[in-house]
């Protein structure tokens, strides 16, 4: 059905009649027919355990124009060409979920679309070269920063780190520091949003200090104070969620993130990105970072935003020891943290 004006011709297909009940259909195309609207809910009910490729090239949508959960076997779907300007954490989400249906490679096409890189696509353009889903030119597509100056998602990649802070600290600083200040100065809006959320804390930490997390912090926090804790390594989430998303979906359960900070997790490229994400979702809200330091690191070599936020010093015999005195300081300490 390439350019046949179905933007026109189903303008008034209300109940969507048009492709109904042909259950064994396999191939789409709607390319180039100007559709710019989402589609209705029930357009391709029936070929929800049946279509394996969908093409809508051409067309003018702004978004993913349909829920792609809801597809049993779509293994190929091509939107090159249309007006996106990112694929947001949802739009994600539901093509890693096709993927993680599928018992073959998912192939999605999505050059020519007019992407930008700014602050709001950074995780989408991590995604780009992190999935295992099958993409065009293997991710790299060109976009417009900020400034209108053009580079390609590629180049944003590798720089990652640097375009975080860049626009993250600069940018949205002002943006979620209102939001935040207004939520501060009403203490009833806070309590009942900390009630809805499932955990009490975040855990962000390196392989290396994974015993330590797992022993003595666990022990005090779980079993002694009965605190809930997120960790990502115990399966904590939904089982084959891409990580970057499960990051991002996981800090927003929880009331406070504790980032253990050692030698091993300023040198982490991860740890750092985990440290960014927590510290921007509590921008403001300093109560909610809870930084442990566990080894003795220099100013120069901890990252500037984590270094803003340092609380708690665990000194090196807290570290190596397999006992848990609840009268040292520092568990005290990070008992009024958390309390707080």
């Amino acid at each position: 059905m390439q350019s046949s004006s179905l933007s026109i011709g189903l303008k008034d297909d209300h109940h969507s009649k048009f492709i109904y009940g042909l259950k064994r259909l396999q191939y789409i195309d709607f390319s180039r027919n100007s559709f710019e609207d989402r589609f209705r809910i029930s357009t391709f009910k029936s070929q929800l355990d049946s279509v394996q490729s969908l093409i809508l090239e051409g067309n003018l949508f702004t978004s993913v124009p349909l829920n792609l959960e809801e597809f049993n076997r779509l293994s190929f779907l091509n939107i090159r060409n249309n007006k996106i300007a990112y694929l947001t954490t949802k739009e994600i989400n539901a093509i890693e979920v096709l993927f993680r249906k599928s018992n073959r490679t998912i192939t999605v096409l999505l050059d020519g679309n007019p992407f930008v890189c700014t602050c709001a696509s950074l995780d989408f353009v991590d995604w780009l070269f992190t999935t295992k889903v099958k993409l065009n030119s293997n991710g790299s597509y060109t976009c417009v920063e900020n400034d209108g100056n053009i580079t390609t998602t590629n180049i944003v990649y590798n720089h990652l780190r640097n375009f975080r802070i860049r626009f993250g600290y600069r940018y949205k600083l002002h943006q979620q520091y209102f939001c935040l200040f207004i939520g501060m100065a009403n203490p009833l809006f806070l309590k009942s949003k900390e009630e809805t959320l499932e955990y009490d804390a975040y855990v962000a930490y390196c392989d290396g200090d994974y015993e330590w997390v797992y022993g003595p912090l666990r022990i005090f926090l779980e079993e002694r104070r009965n605190y809930k804790l997120l960790l990502l390594d115990r399966g904590d989430v939904l089982a084959g969620e891409h990580r970057l998303f499960a990051l991002n979906n996981s800090i927003s359960k929880c009331k406070k993130i504790i980032l253990v900070i050692s030698k091993e997790f300023v040198k982490n490229d991860w740890s750092y990105y985990e440290a960014t994400v927590g510290i921007e979702h509590f921008l403001g809200l300093q109560a909610r970072i809870i930084v442990i330091n566990l080894e003795n690191i220099t100013k120069t070599e901890i990252p500037q935003c984590v270094l803003q936020m340092m609380s708690l010093d665990a000194n090196d015999h807290i570290r190596k020891t397999d006992t848990l005195n609840e009268n040292n300081i520092f568990w005290k300490c990070l008992d009024q943290a958390m309390q707080r």
